[in-house]
C-alpha cells in the first residue's frame, strides 16, 4: 500500500476515534453534576472530581488526537477514561433482559475504541499531523550519498612454505 493512502487511513482513523469521545462529552458537559452523581453512585469515589477530570479529558484529548499532537499521552488518557467509564457504567453482568443486552453492546463497542486508541498508541498519527508536518514526514528526502572508500592497493601475499620431504632431499643430491 503507498504511504498516501496509509496516511488517509491513520488520519481517518484519528476522526474516527475522536468522534466517539466529543459529542458524549459535550452532552456530560451540559449535565456534569448528573455525570458526577451516577460515577457515585456507581461506587467511584469522590464521583465529582473523577467527572471533572474524565469530562475534560474527553474534550481535550480528541482535539488533540485529531491534531496528532502528544499521540501516547493523548491515547493514554482516553484509555483511562474508557476504562473508568466503561468499568462503572456499563457493568452488564448486574442486569437481565434487555437492559444486560443494551449495556453489554455499549461494553463490547467501548472495547472495540479502546482497540482503536491502542492502535493509534502504537502506530502513531502519520504524515497527515501536526507531528508528521512538524518532523517532515510527509515530505521526501533525498537519499544521502554513501561514502565511497578508496580502493587500497592489495598486499602481497607470501608464497607458502612447502614441507621439504626425503623425497626432495634425494633430488637435491642428485644434482
Amino acid at each position: 500500500m503507498n504511504a498516501g493512502a496509509t496516511n488517509g487511513v491513520l488520519l481517518l482513523n484519528r476522526l474516527l476515534l475522536a468522534a466517539c469521545f466529543l459529542p458524549p462529552a459535550l452532552v456530560r458537559l451540559t449535565n456534569i453534576s448528573g455525570f458526577a452523581a451516577s460515577l457515585t453512585m456507581k461506587g467511584i469515589p469522590y464521583g465529582d472530581v473523577v467527572a471533572a477530570a474524565i469530562v475534560i479529558t474527553e474534550i481535550v484529548a480528541p482535539i488533540a488526537l485529531i491534531l496528532g499532537l502528544a499521540p501516547r499521552v493523548s491515547a493514554s488518557a482516553l484509555i483511562a477514561a474508557l476504562v473508568i467509564t466503561t468499568g462503572a457504567l456499563h457493568r452488564f453482568w448486574d442486569y437481565g433482559g434487555l437492559t444486560r443486552a443494551g449495556e453489554q453492546a455499549l461494553f463490547l463497542a467501548n472495547l472495540g475504541v479502546l482497540s482503536g486508541l491502542l492502535f493509534y498508541m502504537l502506530v502513531g498519527p502519520g504524515a497527515y499531523s501536526w507531528q508528521g508536518w512538524w518532523r517532515g514526514m510527509g515530505t521526501k528526502k533525498p537519499a544521502k550519498k554513501k561514502r565511497q572508500s578508496r580502493p587500497r592497493a592489495a598486499k602481497p601475499k607470501p608464497a607458502p612454505v612447502q614441507p621439504m620431504d626425503d623425497e626432495d632431499d634425494d633430488y637435491a643430491n642428485a644434482a
